[in-house]
């Protein structure tokens, strides 16, 4: 399969997630590169072999298994989150099986990348529409194929991934408003609201590689 399909197939995982049947949405999806111009072969060549491996190891994978992360990804989108709304810059990921962005108070979360971009994190407190997911909602149980372990009235969903690379990610999820566009046709696009269960980002690894450049922690996936 290749990049431009593994593109499509994320993107489409999350349309089902968020339970449109029908009309046309709009990601605007950016390159990795592209910002930053000419990228010299060894670099090119580093990601081409990361690349490679993960698509190796994604073959011993069960599926809602474990993924291979790493800076081998190339696009990235930015998509709105709560109400008031705001922006986040997200990993266009098939190796990690939900969509998870940094929260606020993260420990190992970065704020800033050499693209120029500035890491937003979230906040659950800070949106009037934003719920917390507890462990006997059966998304829990479902996102994790196993009844909660331990869970009690009001515990909330807590997951912990350990990607390919050595990289983890751990916290909650929360369920809350989603904004970004849906295209109308004649290249033209409308807004478009709707609901979304993703992850609250506590604790990553130091480890872990940041999309957007070449050192530091992950700061959002999808």
């Amino acid at each position: 399969m290749d990049l431009g399909k593994k593109v499509i197939l994320i993107l489409g995982l999350v349309i089902l997630e968020l339970g449109w049947a029908n009309g046309n949405v709009a990601f605007e999806v950016k390159h990795k590169f592209g910002a930053r111009g000419e990228r010299s072969l060894s670099a090119l060549r580093a990601h081409d072999s990361k690349r490679h491996a993960r698509m190796l190891a994604a073959l011993d994978l069960p599926l809602g298994g474990k993924g291979r992360a790493g800076d081998s990804s190339l696009f990235y989108t930015k998509i709105g989150i709560g109400t008031p709304s705001k922006d986040y810059h997200l990993q266009v990921d098939t190796g990690s099986d939900i969509l998870w962005v940094n929260c606020a108070g993260c420990n190992n979360c970065p704020k800033n990348t050499n693209l120029g971009i500035k890491l937003a994190t979230y906040d659950p407190k800070g949106s009037s529409t934003g719920t917390p997911v507890t462990c006997d909602q059966d998304f829990c149980s479902n996102v994790l194929s196993a009844p909660y372990a331990d869970c009690s009235v009001g515990k909330l969903c807590e997951y912990s991934i350990t990607y390919g690379d050595g990289s983890s990610t751990a916290g909650f999820f929360v369920k809350d408003s989603i904004h970004f566009n849906r295209a109308s046709g004649d290249f033209q696009s409308s807004a478009l609201n709707g609901t979304v269960t993703f992850g609250c980002g506590a604790r990553q690894s130091c480890t872990a590689k940041i999309f957007f450049d070449t050192s530091g922690p992950r700061h959002a996936t999808l």
